[in-house]
């Protein structure tokens, strides 16, 4: 576990050092407010979850915000992010996590953006042992006397944006914890400076050249 914090911490300092040298690449930061929770196969621990929407806890309001900054590599199609959020767990206790991964960005549109994300995340939570009926169902947790926690490489997201004006997406997120839950939370991102579409890179890169 130290070993692989090492690593992820490592990564991260490299992705900041890298900004610095790749300045021609634009982002953007955001703000995601988590609203709920599904376990599409419902849970066993579902009478733990105060604000379940059904006895089997399939689906679970809970809330809390997701911070991130997106670097672009390459024109509006691969970028990296950021992420750390903190909210509230099903039980209603402190959870959060902090990502550092890739995204591709499917469509070329201006208005349209699909993306989907993939790199290390570590999670954690406030302890559900305190709970004398809880059974861990999850073997991946790692439990101390007060929290729980997990490192997994392959973390990930489904993110939709639709761009409002030349700054501002809308956004809604699933962040997905197969095949146990998926997160959902919308919000905006904020574009630092932007960039053209992939459909309209090809048109600024002839723009640019030289006659």
């Amino acid at each position: 576990m130290y070993l692989r914090s090492r690593l992820f911490y490592c990564s991260l300092f490299m992705l900041v050092l890298g900004m610095g040298f790749r300045s021609w690449a634009q982002g953007n930061v955001g703000l995601r407010f988590v609203f709920g929770t599904v376990h599409p196969n419902g849970s066993e621990m579902a009478f733990l979850m105060p604000h379940r929407l059904d006895s089997r806890a399939v689906l679970v309001a809970n809330w809390g915000f997701i911070g991130s900054y997106q670097h672009y590599l390459y024109r509006k199609r691969i970028s990296i992010k950021i992420a750390q959020g903190m909210y509230s767990d099903c039980a209603k206790l402190f959870a959060g996590h902090t990502h550092l991964g890739f995204r591709l960005n499917l469509l070329n549109g201006d208005r349209h953006y699909l993306e989907l994300g993939f790199g290390p995340t570590f999670v954690y939570r406030e302890t559900w042992h305190r709970f004398p009926e809880y059974r861990q169902e999850n073997k991946y947790l790692i439990s101390t006397d007060r929290w729980q926690k997990a490192f997994v490489w392959y973390g990930g997201e489904v993110e939709y944006d639709y761009r409002i004006t030349p700054n501002v997406d809308l956004t809604l997120n699933a962040i997905p914890g197969f095949p146990d839950f998926i997160t959902f939370a919308v919000g905006a991102r904020y574009w630092l400076r932007p960039i053209p579409s992939n459909r309209d890179w090809p048109r600024r890169i002839k723009k640019q050249s030289p006659h």
